[in-house]
């Protein structure tokens, strides 16, 4: 039979790389880790493992083992915790991934809420940049993704995974205090651009050169306050959502025109909802981004 603890550790070094990484993750020795995956390897009767020097990789047989065992876990999860429920208030620890403006709009007054209403359900808040979401959630790293799609053909095809939509959140121009602007792109095609290295910079690239030109690129910032100071001191316009807020006069905000949108959506495994912790918390979610005023 195979031991579901051994199974963990096969999905932590499918996901993490490095038997030394794992060992860290999980509270072992290296040594201790390379025996229980070595365990593993006999119950299973399978070769799970390549060993490359000090670097290890999994086999097809591993990379096969590592999907089921998913499955097998978050079986065993939501058995733990029905057998909870028959007992007492759901409990558990529900993992939510989101990328920065959803984080401070909403996800985190979610995560508090879930804590006053449940308080035996202890939400575990992971912030990733949108493109590291969906990934992370097939790998079995987290129960619930919070992603945005741009509307623009550039989501990727995810049939295995199922969606709940969230809100509208309404794209907007960032100019210079005192700038005025019709929203077309057009007019925008000499100014200097500033980008954020995400989804968003992307989809602004496509934007403009659907408009007709290539941006004339001005730096590359990660964090919303640093874009929307670069912007109040001239450097160049860019172009956030509006969950991102500015303070009052330091920048110019006008809509897109045409107008544009992205839409929210919190992403799940099938499986996931059978545990109560996780469709609680995504219920607790929904009301959260409802609350926002952003347009379901």
């Amino acid at each position: 039979m195979l031991d579901p603890r051994r199974l963990r550790l096969l999905i932590q070094l499918e996901s993490l790389g490095t038997v030394r990484a794992v060992a860290q993750a999980a509270s072992m020795s290296p040594s201790a880790v390379s025996q229980q995956l070595q365990a593993l390897e006999r119950e299973s009767g399978a070769s799970l493992l390549e060993r490359h020097g000090r670097t290890v990789a999994l086999t097809d047989a591993g990379v096969a083992l590592a999907g089921h065992a998913r499955v097998i876990l978050e079986r065993i999860d939501a058995a733990e915790e029905a057998l909870r429920a028959l007992q007492d208030a759901p409990a558990g620890a529900v993992r939510v991934s989101a990328f920065t403006s959803a984080m401070r709009a909403f996800v985190i007054d979610a995560a508090a809420a879930v804590a006053q209403q449940h308080p035996g359900i202890s939400v575990q808040l992971v912030e990733l940049e949108p493109a590291e979401n969906i990934p992370a959630l097939e790998r079995g790293e987290v129960d619930l993704a919070v992603v945005a799609d741009f509307g623009d053909g550039t989501f990727p095809h995810t049939p295995h995974l199922r969606s709940v939509p969230l809100a509208r959140d309404e794209l907007q121009l960032v100019l210079p205090p005192g700038t005025t602007s019709s929203g077309d792109l057009a007019d925008l095609q000499d100014a200097a651009w500033l980008l954020d290295g995400t989804e968003l910079e992307q989809h602004i690239v496509r934007r403009c050169r659907r408009a007709g030109f290539e941006p004339r690129f001005a730096g590359r910032l990660f964090s919303h306050e640093a874009l929307l100071y670069a912007v109040q001191r001239g450097l160049g316009v860019t172009i956030l959502p509006s969950f991102v807020t500015a303070p009052p006069g330091t920048v110019t905000l006008a809509p897109l025109n045409p107008v544009a949108h992205r839409e929210l959506l919190v992403l799940h495994r099938e499986e996931a909802l059978t545990r109560r912790s996780v469709a609680l918390t995504l219920d607790v979610l929904v009301a959260a981004a409802y609350s926002t005023g952003g347009v379901p």
